[in-house]
């Protein structure tokens, strides 16, 4: 097989992107680049040069709708999701090019796909903001065992202090024991029990940011055009509060050696 460089996988992903812009703005669908493509979108008018990744993020109604319409018409990609494809643990929706396919020495991956791009729901937290950190919290220990679940063994976190790492190998001892399957329905669950349209507050509570995901839903309400590798992509207009809460000085570029990727997977043609 033949292994794509990461500028084959960004145009890959590109790919992937413009065919779910395209079914959302079909279908009136709301959706925002989130994380580092949301950064990147605003910083470097596309892909932060050394990311491998595309994160998009929906509110929940939309992101539904999205899955289903996959799963009932021909849409050029694979959909994986815990309830279409058993054996993945993720809380999030992945799409996927059949074409390729990824080999990671360090996460386990328990079903075989290809490159891919994430797409995360927007969960409804609440009326303020003490009940919305008290509801994300509520499912917070499951999460970081569901992340563990991925693990094929335990590695050093390119992203989070040292202090963290004896809570992150306890994560990975603990999660060799549970059963993904009945605490991905118990999370999912709680995520249900408030829904966006209802909630004052509003966040990404799979996402990798924590409690700084957590913002009023006002910020993820309005969207706007967005340069994205010369195409126009929908991203959230409120974009400067999310990137700071992120990113502090989201603008400024980090030092050379922490500009790489935080994925360990390698990437080829089939």
């Amino acid at each position: 097989m033949e292994e794509l460089s990461l500028r084959e996988v960004q145009k890959i992903e590109l790919e992937l992107l413009l065919k779910f812009d395209s079914i959302c703005q079909k279908n009136h669908m709301r959706y925002s680049l989130g994380g580092g493509s949301l950064l990147g979108a605003i910083r470097h008018k596309g892909f932060i040069p050394w990311d491998d990744d595309i994160d998009v993020m929906m509110p929940r109604p939309d992101y539904e709708r999205f899955l289903q319409y996959c799963q009932e018409n021909e849409v050029g990609f694979n959909l994986l999701t815990y309830n279409t494809v058993k054996g993945y643990h993720g809380l999030f929706a992945k799409i996927w090019d059949p074409k390729t396919i990824i080999r990671d020495d360090v996460m386990a991956m328990t079903v075989e796909i290809g490159v891919n791009i994430d797409i995360f729901p927007l969960e409804g937290l609440g009326n303020s903001e003490q009940e919305a950190l008290r509801i994300f919290k509520k499912t917070s220990w499951n999460r970081e065992i569901l992340n563990a679940v991925l693990w094929k063994r335990y590695f050093r976190s390119k992203t989070h202090s040292i202090l963290v790492e004896p809570i992150r190998l306890a994560m990975f001892v603990l999660s060799r024991f549970v059963d993904p399957e009945k605490i991905l329905c118990k999370v999912d669950e709680e995520n249900l029990r408030n829904p966006f349209e209802c909630s004052a507050y509003a966040g990404c509570v799979c996402g990798s940011y924590r409690e700084q995901e957590i913002m009023t839903k006002e910020t993820f309400e309005n969207y706007c055009d967005l340069d994205f590798e010369g195409y126009k992509l929908k991203g959230i207009q409120n974009y400067d509060e999310y990137l700071s809460k992120h990113y502090g000085d989201y603008m400024k570029l980090p030092p050379k050696e922490k500009q790489e990727t935080h994925h360990t997977y390698k990437a080829f043609r089939r």
